[in-house]
């Protein structure tokens, strides 16, 4: 599975300088800005990163979850990066263990890279995998996450890591592979709930494979009773504090009701058709959650008649547009512009796109390269009905090199068959 012994010497010295000169950068990266990387600031704590801090912080000394207010305990957030960070606290201390937070995302960053050639292998071929790998290691964004204090780089190493024994179990049908994949998703979840509907990826590949109803059964229990009991503490903890079976977290009503604005224009005049006299805001971020997301469906019940085809649009292409045009860069590391850094995203979607063509017409030849491309479908989806951004997308750029290197390879044989057919022609005619 994770095997290299039938792989070229070429190849293995490939992974090897690939992996190494990454893991370097980022670790430069990491020593070199410290926590110039910041998106917030560690006095006012205005954004996710200072805030997942802070609770890092208070978890330790207090035992308490905690994200807004640290006077109470919080659903907002999931508790995966927050328990994480305040481990590294606990070890380190609190400014080292900052820092050495961001050294463990440098390696799960280069582990990804590894994953990636990984897939690539198991559903193309080894070319492709490396291909793919150096792809997303030149993908500056990449070098600049590790230095991020954000679930990103946790989430999207157990993403991959889940697309690859998901690939494993939908081929082998073997019980360890969908228990390894079970906890994975279980593991995944602690950090990025939307993940949670994840299933109906494999559900298509099960479907599409014929696979019967009771194997489907069969497994989807066996996985779904892993995920239980890996998110059960959590449940149990969210029950005794709020009385109230809550998932996940309480935070989507913000997300909903922002994304209810035609290119997140607030001032668009549309606010002038809502009642919301009768909204008021409390000091209770669960009361303040469930009257945004009523804000929210009055919004789309009273507009979407008025301007349906907009909506329509809005809630699909204008969305999806919002996620892909642009890259998870908020900064600048190591003198890359954002505008370069975009020409070079914008290269990569171009060449996934024209990779799900090329799959029509080799579906058979590369049947598996459809959970590929249903990952990305499924990750764009499920942010739709909410606030959408780059920062999302981040976890599938993965999937989106390998397909790129994917289009890449398939250039590259074309080529090759008509130079070599061009020199093949003026033989048969001599």
């Amino acid at each position: 599975m994770f095997s290299l012994k039938n792989e070229s010497r070429f190849i293995k010295i490939s992974l090897l300088i690939i992996s190494s000169i990454f893991l370097f950068i980022c670790l430069y990266t990491i020593f070199k800005y410290g926590n110039s990387t910041l998106l917030g600031s560690l006095e006012t704590y205005d954004n996710d990163d200072v805030k997942y801090i802070r609770s890092a912080h208070t978890l330790l000394s207090t035992g308490v979850l905690t994200y807004k207010n640290t006077a109470s305990p919080t659903v907002f957030i999931m508790p995966g990066l927050p328990y994480i960070l305040s481990f590294f606290m606990k070890l380190f201390g609190a400014i080292n263990g900052v820092a050495a937070f961001r050294v463990m995302q440098a390696v799960l960053q280069t582990l990804s890279l590894l994953l990636i050639f990984f897939i690539g292998r198991r559903v193309f071929n080894n070319k492709i995998g490396l291909i793919a790998m150096f792809l997303d290691a030149i993908y500056i964004p990449e070098i600049w996450a590790s230095n991020l204090i954000l679930t990103e780089v946790i989430f999207k190493f157990l993403f991959l890591l889940l697309i690859y024994f998901c690939l494993y179990a939908v081929e082998n049908n073997k019980v360890i592979y969908y228990i390894i994949g079970g906890v994975i998703w279980g593991l995944s979840a602690l950090f990025r709930p939307p993940i949670a509907l994840f299933p109906i990826v494999i559900l298509i590949m099960w479907i599409k494979k014929k696979y019967s109803l009771s194997y489907i059964i069969k497994y989807t229990v066996i996985v779904s009773s892993i995920f239980v009991l890996i998110m059960s503490p959590w449940w149990i903890r969210n029950y005794k504090l709020y009385n109230a079976f809550i998932p996940f977290t309480v935070s989507s009503g913000n997300p909903m009701l922002q994304g209810t604005y035609i290119n997140y224009n607030d001032e668009d005049g549309s606010d002038s058709y809502i009642d919301r006299s009768h909204f008021k805001y409390t000091d209770d971020e669960i009361e303040n959650d469930r009257t945004e997301t009523e804000i929210a469906k009055l919004r789309i019940k009273t507009l979407v008649p008025q301007k349906p085809l907009q909506y329509i649009y809005w809630y699909t292409v204008g969305k999806t547009v919002h996620q892909f045009s642009s890259p998870f860069y908020w900064g600048e590391i190591l003198g890359f512009k954002s505008a370069s850094v975009k020409k070079y995203h914008l290269f990569l979607i171009t060449l996934f796109i024209s990779s799900i063509f090329i799959y029509l017409f080799k579906r058979k030849t590369y049947n598996n390269f459809s959970l590929l491309i249903n990952s990305v479908i499924y990750t764009n989806c499920i942010y739709l009905p909410f606030f959408c951004f780059s920062r999302y997308m981040f976890p599938i750029i993965p999937i989106v090199t390998i397909s790129a290197a994917f289009v890449i390879f398939e250039a590259k044989e074309l080529s090759m068959k008509l130079i070599n057919s061009y020199r093949i022609r003026p033989i048969l005619f001599k």
